[in-house]
């Protein structure tokens, strides 16, 4: 289980660190060390988002700060 964890937070991570860049699931699953349909499984199922979902949140909070 705490295998899992690491690997939602190393996607969190990188997401994070590439808020800027296009997003692939093939990028989360490297960095996440599972498969795309198991991480993105995974990022569900600890952030109760999908990733696509959590990156699309994760700009609109960006852009917000740079409007203020």
């Amino acid at each position: 289980m705490n295998e899992q964890i690491q690997a939602v937070q190393r996607m969190q991570d990188y997401i994070k660190r590439h808020i800027k860049d296009r997003i692939t699931p093939a990028d989360l699953a490297r960095v996440s060390m599972f498969s795309p349909w198991h991480a993105a499984r995974l990022f569900k199922e600890y952030t109760n988002y999908t990733p696509g979902d959590y990156i699309r949140r994760m700009k609109l909070s960006e852009s917000a700060l740079i409007l203020k």
